[in-house]
């Protein structure tokens, strides 16, 4: 189960996140805007991709289900998504909520979003989660922001790397970070 959640029908929110993390689903949240920004590049006639991804973040589950929110910033003059703070070391047993965010620049069609986890020993890298966010419709403008609840961490101590990838079209592109697993 997935579902879309714009700005438009927040008022029912609160319920779906908690039927969404029984389910442990992906959960979006979209922002149609007209401000598409600029990328930060030396190179200012290089390609712009399609869609941009900003960021990839694993936090902690909230037990309270208070978070993530869409918007959970009463009178705030910005639209917000309000997160559990990320982590950078993942303890192995435990499950973390991936948030992966993006913004279409000039692409119409479908995307796919998914996430993994790997770790590279002796030259080889293998796998440790991974997961779809969802496969959605998209027009430029549009801000996303997938949120899913993973697996365990299984027991693989040592650096890791957190990727999120959007396919769309014929394209392909990620955002990363490092983790470390403990």
């Amino acid at each position: 189960m997935s579902m879309k959640i714009s700005s438009k029908s927040l008022l029912n929110f609160a319920s779906l996140l908690i039927v969404a993390a029984t389910f442990h689903a992906a959960t979006a949240f979209a922002q149609d805007s007209t401000d598409a920004q600029a990328p930060d590049s030396t190179d200012a006639t290089a390609s712009i991709p399609g869609i941009l991804p900003a960021f990839i973040t694993a936090g902690p589950i909230d037990p309270d289900g208070k978070v993530p929110e869409f918007n959970g910033v009463p009178g705030s003059g910005v639209t917000n998504l309000d997160l559990p703070i990320p982590t950078t070391t993942l303890n192995h047993g435990q499950s973390y909520v991936y948030t992966f965010a993006f913004q279409d620049y000039d692409f119409t069609g479908d995307y796919t979003a998914s996430y993994v986890l790997t770790q590279s020993v002796d030259g080889k890298t293998k796998t440790l989660e991974s997961g779809t966010f969802a496969t959605h419709a998209t027009s430029p403008g549009n801000y996303w922001a997938w949120v899913t609840t993973g697996k365990p961490i299984p027991d693989s101590p040592g650096l890791a790397r957190l990727e999120a990838i959007l396919k769309y079209g014929a394209s392909k592109t990620t955002v990363s970070i490092n983790v470390a697993i403990k």
